[in-house]
């Protein structure tokens, strides 16, 4: 799966002092001990954006694996010389595996956490990721690695980037956040779940918790657009020419005329998800395929894809995927289909479906060469009930089931509510990859377990942001600051009751912005007023 970085904007106002470092920044070596070495501990001055800091690079549990292959948790932390008290945790996506810059990202044009004096850290989550299409998921082969990128990773850098904070200011921080996107979603999730007194405000987007039901539903999807692709002339199937771009043009167009209204107002974006009942059989051939129409081959892929594959007993395995407006982007073809003119396979889906061997099935598996086609082999031949009874299975030749380490489909949020820990999670509707569907199914399951609606949206609130892709993209207002909330939500109890988002320039309304409100409520025009405005929406029940 590709790294995305998370959309959102992490500026935020900060009150008060700032704290200067009581201890010199390469005194921070001296915390190397048997469990940690730190290989870099500088001083930067006020350069490339950035502000004065210090940066550490550290490594935590060097190992050598039960293949040879050498292992750390990698730690990047900056810590600047005007800091604000406060921590961030930026949780990355794709399979970890990648050190990062040690900044929590800035977007919608605002500062990073670093220039607001925020001490922020990343991790490779265990794992340093190879080279070739898995993009380093063969890491999966080692037992402990799993754990270490499941959730183990999370617990130990927050610790030791605690520590180092704690001798460098000679405090802790007042608060503490974790912001991401997609994986780094998922470990949002896992923290509130496994380590509820690590952090006091997360921000989850489109959250990656349930990676071996998706993986499963990817193949799923990738072999019936296969079956329907035209044939290259080395015999395999050209993934990327199974729907053009004019066809998934005539299936957002269709799906705007059947439920942009549903909220009211015809503005090209859907707002009333929960109202739209569109299937794509009414865009069906009634003969030949026309540039008017899709054939039936065509309309059974994507109803595979919408819908999402069942086990031999009927049960789903991963949420269905929502109607939207974002399907015609290039965000949703390069995930599920790909560009490549050939029989190449560049599509995101089957490289991360491809790592279902790897990482989630028990004992792992090393099924595949190192090269693109091998990838798109496997993924073709899975079968997917025999893959989920393998991948759900019990096996004692590891400490925990896969399932078990790397999901975060719990609901089980009473160490983290009972700390008064917050949870802001957001999810695009258009994502073509993690189905909001399925954050909004946990959300129901996570108030059932609350007991009621307002207790829940007391400590965890949801935002959908129609049209939006995977993170980000997408005919969407996708561009919005979620630390800001969180933090006047965890520091001055006032809870988000709206969030402004502006849409981007490739958008057709580039100066759009508009309320995410968070779920149930939806956005809802006032009716008077420029549409354009955010001011002049309100958030109310559908």
């Amino acid at each position: 799966m590709a790294c995305i970085a998370s959309v959102v904007s992490i500026a935020t106002a900060v009150a008060g002092e700032t704290i200067a470092p009581v201890t010199a920044c390469d005194r921070l070596q001296a915390e190397s001990g048997a469990a940690m070495r730190v290989s870099e501990a500088q001083a930067r001055p006020a350069s490339g954006g950035l502000p004065a800091h210090c940066e550490v690079i550290a490594y935590l549990d060097e190992r050598t694996g039960a293949d040879g292959q050498k292992f750390a948790i990698g730690l990047h932390l900056r810590l600047p010389d005007a800091w604000n008290g406060r921590f961030v945790f930026q949780g990355q996506g794709g399979t970890d595996g990648v050190l990062g810059n040690g900044d929590a990202q800035p977007g919608g044009g605002k500062p990073s956490a670093l220039n607001q004096g925020y001490a922020t850290v990343t991790t490779d989550a265990g794992h340093s990721n190879a080279p070739g299409p898995l993009g380093g998921a063969s890491f999966g082969l080692d037992p402990q690695a799993r754990i270490d990128f499941g959730y183990r990773a999370d617990d130990q850098v927050t610790r030791r980037a605690k520590q180092l904070i704690q001798t460098y200011y000679g405090r802790p921080p007042n608060y503490s956040y974790f912001l991401g996107c997609s994986n780094g979603g998922r470990h949002g999730m896992m923290v509130t779940q496994r380590y509820p007194d690590h952090f006091d405000g997360v921000a989850a987007g489109a959250p990656a918790f349930r990676m071996p039901e998706k993986g499963l539903a990817g193949a799923a999807s990738t072999q019936a657009f296969a079956a329907i692709s035209p044939t290259a002339p080395d015999g395999r199937p050209i993934l990327a020419q199974a729907l053009s771009q004019a066809d998934m043009d005539l299936l957002s167009k269709s799906i705007l005329q059947s439920c942009d209204e549903s909220d009211g107002l015809a503005d090209g974006i859907i707002d009333n998800m929960p109202a739209c009942r569109f299937s794509p059989r009414k865009l069906q051939c009634p003969a030949e395929k026309t540039a008017s129409c899709l054939s039936s081959g065509q309309v059974a892929a994507l109803e595979t894809y919408f819908q999402g594959p069942a086990t031999a007993q009927g049960r789903r395995i991963y949420a269905s995927y929502p109607y939207d407006a974002g399907v015609a982007t290039e965000g949703w073809r390069r995930w599920i289909l790909g560009t490549a003119p050939d029989s190449r396979v560049n599509a995101f889906n089957v490289s991360f479906g491809a790592t279902l061997a790897y990482l989630y099935m028990t004992p792992p598996q090393s099924p595949l060469a190192n090269e693109a086609e091998a990838v798109y082999d496997f993924y073709r031949s899975v079968d997917v009930t025999d893959a989920h009874a393998k991948i759900f299975g019990t096996s004692a030749t590891m400490p925990e089931s896969s399932v078990q380490t790397i999901s975060a489909n719990s609901v089980d949020l009473s160490g983290f509510r009972a700390r008064r820990g917050k949870l802001l999670l957001y999810h695009g509707v258009s994502d073509p990859t993690f189905s909001a569907l399925d954050t909004v199914d946990w959300y129901k399951r996570l108030t059932s377990a609350v007991g009621a609606e307002k207790e829940t949206a007391d400590f965890a609130r949801l935002f959908l942001v129609p049209g939006m892709n995977h993170c980000s993209g997408g005919p969407a207002t996708d561009s919005f600051d979620v630390l800001t909330p969180l933090v006047a939500w965890v520091e001055q109890g006032r809870a988000p009751e709206r969030i402004e988002a502006r849409a981007g320039a490739k958008t057709p309304w580039p100066e759009r912005s508009r309320p995410l409100c968070p779920y149930p409520r939806q956005a809802r025009y006032l009716g008077h007023g420029s549409i354009e405005k955010a001011e002049n929406f309100t958030c109310a029940a559908p």
